[in-house]
C-alpha cells in the first residue's frame, strides 16, 4: 500500500460510497500517513452523478475540516479538490486555487459537459485534450495531472496519434513541474478489456507510461478512491503498476503536495 494518497473522493459527487469518516477510518488502517480528499469540484451548471452540487461545497469543507482535527494525531488530512482546466469555469477555479490546499487536473470533458473524453475515437479529440491539460499546467492550476491517458478508456487502438499524445503530456509534465498519476481507479476496477488493437486496460496504459518513463517524468500513484474498501486492497495497485517496468521511473512516493501548491499559488495566473 502506498504511504500517500492524495485522489479521494466522497459520495457528493454522486457515484462514490461510503461516509467521509470512513474513508478516513480505512486510510488509518491502511497506514496511510496523508490522505487527501479531492471530490469532483463543482462548477455553476449542476451535473447529476458526475460532480458534487455547488450547494455540498460547504458541507464538504466544513466535513474534511473536522476530520482532519479530530485524527490530527492518526493522519495527517488535506482538503482538495479534483478540477477541470475548463476557461468558462475561470472564476470559480480562481477560488478553489486560493482556498483548497490543493487542486488536482482529471480533465473528464472538452468543454463543461461536453466533449466526453471516455467516448474519443477521433485524432483530434487527443490533440484538444492535450491543449486542455496544457491549459491546466501552465496557468498553476494543479499539482497533479490525475489519470492522464483517460481518453484511453474509449479510444479503440494505440496508434501515432496516442504515442504522439504521451509525448506531448510528458513535455507538459517536465516543463511546469506538474507530476503524472498512475491512477487505480476505474480503469483498473473495469480490468483488462479487449480493444480493436488487443488486450490491455482502459488505463493506465503500457505505451503511454513507457514514454513518461523514458522521458524522466516524475510520476505518482492515485488510489482515485471512491470507497473506503479502495484502501484495504492492493489488487489494483498491483494490476496498475503490473502494465510496464516502474523500476527506473521516477516515482514520488513522498510528494510534498503543500509545497507545491504554494509555488503554484505564487504562480497562478
Amino acid at each position: 500500500m502506498i504511504r500517500n494518497n492524495y485522489h479521494t473522493h466522497t459520495c457528493r459527487c454522486g457515484h462514490a460510497l461510503g461516509t467521509d469518516e470512513q474513508f478516513v477510518q480505512a486510510a488509518i488502517k491502511a497506514g496511510i500517513r496523508k490522505l487527501g480528499f479531492s471530490d469532483h469540484a463543482p462548477y455553476r451548471k449542476s451535473c447529476r452523478g458526475i460532480r458534487m452540487y455547488m450547494k455540498d461545497l460547504k458541507g464538504y469543507v466544513a466535513s474534511v475540516q473536522a476530520l482532519k482535527e479530530k485524527y490530527k494525531d492518526r493522519i495527517e488530512i488535506l482538503m482538495g479538490l479534483e478540477v477541470e482546466a475548463l476557461p468558462e469555469e475561470w472564476a470559480t477555479l480562481s477560488r478553489y486555487r486560493r482556498d483548497f490546499d490543493y487542486l488536482i487536473l482529471g480533465q473528464h470533458f472538452l468543454e463543461l459537459d461536453k466533449g466526453d473524453a471516455y467516448s474519443f475515437d477521433k485524432p483530434e479529440q487527443l490533440h484538444e485534450y492535450v491543449k486542455k491539460i496544457e491549459y491546466g499546467a501552465s496557468h498553476h492550476l494543479v499539482e497533479c495531472i490525475a489519470h492522464p491517458d483517460l481518453p484511453l478508456y474509449g479510444y479503440p487502438y494505440i496508434d501515432g496519434n496516442v504515442l504522439k499524445m504521451a509525448e506531448d503530456l510528458a513535455e507538459i509534465s517536465l516543463k511546469y513541474d506538474v507530476p503524472l498519476e498512475i491512477n487505480c481507479g476505474s480503469g483498473c476496477k473495469i480490468g483488462w478489456v479487449t480493444y480493436l488493437g488487443g488486450m490491455r486496460l482502459p488505463y493506465p496504459v503500457k505505451e503511454v507510461f513507457d514514454i513518461f518513463i523514458e522521458k524522466g517524468c516524475k510520476l505518482i500513484i492515485g488510489m482515485d478512491a471512491h470507497e473506503p474498501y479502495d484502501f484495504l486492497t492492493d489488487e489494483r495497485l498491483d494490476l496498475a503498476l503490473s502494465i510496464t517496468d516502474f523500476s527506473k521511473a521516477k516515482i514520488l512516493e513522498d510528494y510534498d503536495i503543500l509545497a507545491a501548491a504554494k509555488r503554484n499559488k505564487a504562480l497562478f495566473y
